[in-house]
Formats: structure tokens, C-alpha cells, sequence
């Protein structure tokens, strides 16, 4: 059973710096794993040129299926992402017509020299549709690898994830995958340890992680998750799993409140 990889390359000097929260990043990594997919990496970088391309080429030697970028696609003079791309792969800026096209009716044929950066895609790039804002994406295929260049705003990523990246993840992914969260708040998370240890050896098609949580009160969450052929069959390894654990914590708990 082999799942969709998927790298996450976000970009713009605003997330280094911590002017802006990167939402992006866990948002698309939400959906890739909601989807079936498996995100092997999630990199921040810079708008330079050679950062980005150099985070690229690093992304591309580790073969995933699928890189997602976000950002670095408007009409500014750092906004850079698809040069990077190109430069990555050793291929030129070009013109693109149909990107050009669509620049030309956001704009109401009126084409500046910022507005017509937005239509010059790396040479053999496709370029895609944003129905909330203006700069077009782009998707690129290298050997095994789709590359997918999505904008920084989030509004306008989200929304071409939805049209664009969803179906390419359905086609490609050919895992199924589901989750379920427990919370316990009955024994520390010291003791519920080797219980979630015991549970990941006899389930073995599940994997089980535990996150203190403070929201008023203090409790542990633990999400139980599965990835496997059909949703039903996931379904019933995490079921199997959380009847496994709660039996475990239901004992553990009637133990302590006997000494």
C-alpha cells in the first residue's frame, strides 16, 4: 500500500519573520492527510531566488509525488516563486498565453508590465485558474513529480486547492484514511504511555499520538489514525484501536482510585 507523498514549500519573508502566521501550511497539510496523502516535509523560505530554488531542487531529489508551493506569485518585485521554479529545473521564463489570457480578463484587457510578470510561467508549466484573485497558478510536471504553484493568500489557495489539487491528490492517492480523537483525563500522560505503545503493537495498521491540551482545564487528546485500501477498513482499525485503549484507561483509572 503505498500512500501519496506530498512536500509543502511555503514562501515569503513575512513567515520567517513572524509578521504573518503560515495557516497555509497547516491547512494544506489538513486536506493532503484528510485526502489520503502522506506530507513528508513542510519547509519555509525566503523570496530569494536562490533559496527558493535551491529548496526546490532539494525537494525534487527526495522524488515525491506531489510539491505544493504557496506564495510569491503576484505582480510585486519579490514576488518570485515561479522564477525560482524555473531556475530549479534549468528552464526559462516564458509568456504563456493562456495565463496571459486569463490576466487579460481579471483585468479588463488593461496589461501592465506588473500585471503581464504574472503570465510568464516556466517554460512547459500549465497555468491555473484563481477564481478569487488574480495571479494564475501553475502546475508543472517533472519525471514522477507534479509540482503545483498556488498563491499566498489564503482565500485564493484555498480556492484553487479545492478546483485544482483535490482531484490530482483523488487520482493519485490510492489510500484511504481516517482519525479519531480521545480525550482522557483520568491518569497522566507518563501512565498513558506504554498503554499506547501496547495498543500500536496489537493494532498494528494504526498510529496513536497523544497532545497535552490546556483549555480551561488540563486533559490529554490522543488521535488514533489509519491509512488503509478502503475507508472501511480504516474505519474499523481505529475503531478496534479506541475500544482497545479506552479498555486500557478504563482499568488504569479503576486501579488508581483503589489505592
Amino acid at each position: 500500500m503505498e500512500a501519496l507523498t506530498v512536500e509543502i514549500i511555503t514562501v515569503g519573508n513575512e513567515l520567517l519573520s513572524g509578521r504573518v502566521i503560515n495557516t497555509n501550511a497547516s491547512w494544506i497539510a489538513g486536506r493532503v492527510t484528510r485526502l489520503g496523502g502522506v506530507v513528508k516535509r513542510i519547509t519555509t523560505v525566503s523570496d530569494d531566488v536562490e533559496e527558493c530554488s535551491a529548496v526546490v531542487r532539494e525537494a525534487l531529489a527526495r522524488r515525491p509525488k506531489l510539491i505544493i508551493t504557496t506564495g510569491g506569485l503576484g505582480p510585486t518585485f519579490d514576488d518570485r516563486t515561479l522564477e525560482s521554479i524555473a531556475l530549479a529545473l534549468g528552464i526559462p521564463l516564458e509568456l504563456n498565453e493562456e495565463a496571459l489570457h486569463m490576466i487579460r480578463e481579471k483585468y479588463g484587457g488593461d496589461v501592465t508590465p506588473p500585471r503581464l510578470k504574472m503570465a510568464k510561467l516556466p517554460r512547459g508549466g500549465r497555468p491555473l485558474y484563481n477564481p478569487v484573485g488574480t495571479a494564475p497558478g501553475c502546475l508543472i510536471e517533472v519525471g514522477d513529480t507534479i509540482i503545483i504553484a498556488l498563491p499566498g493568500v489564503p482565500l485564493e489557495m484555498e480556492a484553487m486547492f479545492e478546483m485544482h489539487v483535490e482531484s490530482i491528490i483523488l487520482r493519485l492517492s490510492h489510500v484511504a484514511y481516517t482519525s479519531m480523537l480521545i480525550r482522557v483525563d483520568t491518569i497522566e500522560e507518563s501512565s498513558l504511555a506504554p498503554m499506547i505503545e501496547e495498543v500500536m503493537k496489537k493494532c498494528k495498521a494504526v498510529y496513536v499520538k497523544s497532545r497535552p491540551k490546556r483549555n480551561g482545564e488540563a486533559y490529554i487528546e490522543v488521535e488514533v489514525s489509519s491509512r488503509a485500501p478502503t475507508m472501511k477498513e480504516a474505519e474499523e482499525n481505529v475503531a478496534e484501536a479506541c475500544r482497545l485503549l479506552r479498555e486500557l484507561i478504563a482499568k488504569a483509572s479503576a486501579k488508581a482510585q483503589e489505592l
